[in-house]
This record gives C-alpha cells, structure tokens and sequence, in this order.
C-alpha cells in the first residue's frame, strides 16, 4: 500500500543556490568566582553567504529539503549551518506561492583554531516563491533561528580561576535565489 501511494504521489525534485545575509547575535560572560568578578557583553556579526539547497516538492504542497550556508566572520571565524526544512507551499495562482515552515540541524562556529564550537540549530521561515519558467523559480526567504551552541573556557592567571561562556543565542537571515526543478 505504502508503494502504490508513493507511485501516486506527485514528486518534483529541484536543486537551489542563492545568497542569504545573516545576523548572528552571542553573548560572552567572563567570571572570577573567587575574587567576586562577572561580566557579561552581547554583541553581533552579520555576513553575506551562498546558500545551497537540494530537496524535493511533495503533490505541490509539500517541500521536504536540505540546505547549506557557510558564513565567513569578520574577525577570521567560520560559521556553517546545515539544516533539513519542511515547508508548506501556499499557491495564490499559477505563478506564484507563498510558503511557511521549520527548520531543524546543526550550527557549527569556528574562530581561529582556538574557539570551535557546534550544537542543535532550529527556527522557523517564511518566503514567496515565483515561477520564471516551468522549472525555474526565484525564491525570497526570512528565517529564524535558535542556537544550542555554546563553549566554556577555564584558565588561571596570576593564582585566580577564571572561566569564559561564549553562547550563539540567535540568527535573522534573509535570502534569495533560483530554484532548478526537475
């Protein structure tokens, strides 16, 4: 039953590249139990990156896929985001759709060769799609995502135990690009 349902359903495979601009916001938190000192900064770094996407569009309806953004930092870190989407398409007429979904996989941040650190990414997105020709379509994108990614460092300097977490808290992107479907 479960292979004559999939025979009937309508798969449309595609291939995606664009570029997405993000704004990452961390948070660093320096303590010193022993001597009584804390201190917390926030702060945020913003990139513009290519974004790949492969994935596959169920009955219309449905889009099931997998994406790939590298960031470059300023300050030499690297910040990669591999994630699975789900979105469901909403079509206003033939051309044109409008589409809400989630997003759920991994963040990894390195800066330098001392900091690395990766952890759970997830969020939710929401977009348009444009249909340019039967299978070409641009695509404009908003996402939202929350990071489970943070690094703890100890060290003592001059008899005195300090301790440094550095958290990737949220991201803001925004992207556009052309779709390929099969």
């Amino acid at each position: 039953a479960a292979s004559t349902s999939m025979m009937a359903m309508d798969l449309q495979y595609f291939l995606g590249a664009g570029v997405e601009r993000g704004d990452a916001d961390f948070k660093g938190t320096i303590n010193a139990p022993s001597i009584g000192y804390t201190e917390s900064e926030s702060f945020s770094d913003d990139a513009l990156s290519l974004k790949l996407k492969l994935g596959v569009i169920l009955d219309k309806t449905h889009r099931i896929s997998l994406s790939h953004v590298n960031y470059g930092i300023e300050d030499g870190g690297d910040f990669r985001i591999i994630l699975g989407n789900y979105d469901y398409l909403i079509p206003l007429n033939e051309d044109f759709r409008f589409f809400a979904g989630v997003h759920l996989g991994n963040a990894n941040y390195e800066e330098d060769s001392d900091l690395k650190m990766s952890g759970l990414a997830y969020g939710v997105q929401v977009g348009a799609i444009y249909d340019i020709t039967k299978n070409v379509e641009f695509e404009l994108g908003l996402a939202y995502s929350k990071y489970n990614v943070d690094k703890t460092i100890n060290w003592t300097d001059s008899g005195v135990n300090y301790n440094a977490k550095i958290e990737l808290e949220d991201s803001t992107s925004m992207s556009a690009g052309i779709n390929y479907k099969f």
